[in-house]
């Protein structure tokens, strides 16, 4: 997570501070409580990557135009943007990471009416990207445990959402080999 020797790189202060955060907060799904993070814990011992004065204090400023924090005092706020970022993370990184599959099916099957079309296309797209796979327009199954993520940010997405969204544990799909092998999954 250091900055690369040869070419001058680094990695970006908020990506290293969204990751951080998503990989050590416990309560980033429970979207009633704030995620807050004091940049000056760097400087007193926490460090997130080798050489942290390396990003003084440029990086901080530019922490305080970015759209996934919020700066109030000393102290930065997660918004409800960088919390969706680091959601989006740990989805990728469950399918990614996990290969170890415990022969249930996720499926998500929703009903959003004609008038709201374009949020059933934002969720489709949106499911896509998470590496679900579409059976029917709209059921979609996965063979990773993301419930609970996926929730989370559906309450993020849309507030004011209409539509019925519902969440099966399936134990066998018929054409499940194609799935699997779709997948990685044994």
């Amino acid at each position: 997570m250091s900055r690369d020797k040869k070419s001058g790189d680094k990695e970006p202060l908020t990506k290293i501070i969204l990751n951080y955060l998503g990989e050590t907060s416990k309560d980033l799904l429970d979207l009633s409580l704030k995620i807050v993070f004091d940049p000056r814990a760097l400087t007193r011992g926490m460090s997130l990557y080798k050489d942290a004065s390396y990003y003084f204090p440029q990086e901080f400023s530019n922490l305080k135009k970015s759209s996934y924090f919020k700066k109030d005092g000393e102290k930065f706020y997660l918004t409800e943007k960088g919390r969706i970022k680091i959601i989006k993370n740990i989805l990728r990184n469950k399918k990614i990471k996990n290969r170890k599959w415990n022969g249930v099916w996720l499926g998500i099957i929703f009903d959003i009416p004609e008038i709201n079309r374009k949020e059933r296309a934002f969720l489709r797209r949106e499911l896509e990207w998470i590496g679900c796979k579409e059976l029917q327009k709209s059921v979609w199954v996965t063979p990773f445990d993301i419930e609970e993520e996926l929730l989370a940010l559906l309450k993020l997405w849309k507030r004011d959402f209409r539509g019925d969204i519902r969440f099966l544990r399936i134990q066998k799909i018929t054409g499940e080999d194609a799935l699997k092998k779709r997948f990685e999954v044994k």
